[in-house]
């Protein structure tokens, strides 16, 4: 069999290409050499020109903030009657739902006013919440 040449360039200009001659039984199919960089000694690694950055010499204290436990005499008045707001808004009872009948007629409209005092309580809701909200902005 024929030798392989195998010519590497690393692109580097400084350096000569190596010419390397490999018996090709030497490699298994689809598996390539990898180009090696071989420098000489003869060029040490140049000495950095300033000393590299590091840590201070000591490591200053964390600051820990530790805020006081808020009670609800320590907040603002808008916020407590929008808390107030909130809290009436969420224990309102749910219209209590229509029991079947048995008749289409008859359910089909139960139904229909079930869903409208379902819309009218969620609209509460929400205009008591929004009261609380911007009674909270207004006295911030």
């Amino acid at each position: 069999m024929d030798q392989d040449e195998i010519l590497i360039d690393d692109g580097d200009p400084r350096n000569a290409r190596m010419r390397l001659v490999r018996h090709p039984g030497a490699l298994r199919p689809g598996v390539y050499p990898a180009p090696m960089r071989h420098y000489p000694a003869a060029y040490p690694a140049p000495a950095p020109m300033y000393q590299p950055g590091g840590y201070p010499a000591y490591q200053p204290a964390p600051v820990i903030v530790q805020r006081p436990a808020r009670r609800i005499a320590d907040l603002p008045t808008g916020e407590v009657l929008a808390l107030a707001a909130q809290a009436f808004a969420a224990l309102q009872s749910l219209p209590a739902a229509p029991a079947p009948v048995g008749a289409t007629e008859t359910d089909v409209a139960n139904l229909i006013t079930y869903q409208s005092a379902l819309a009218t309580h969620a609209k509460r809701d929400e205009q008591l919440r929004t009261v609380g909200a911007l009674l909270s902005k207004l006295l911030a």
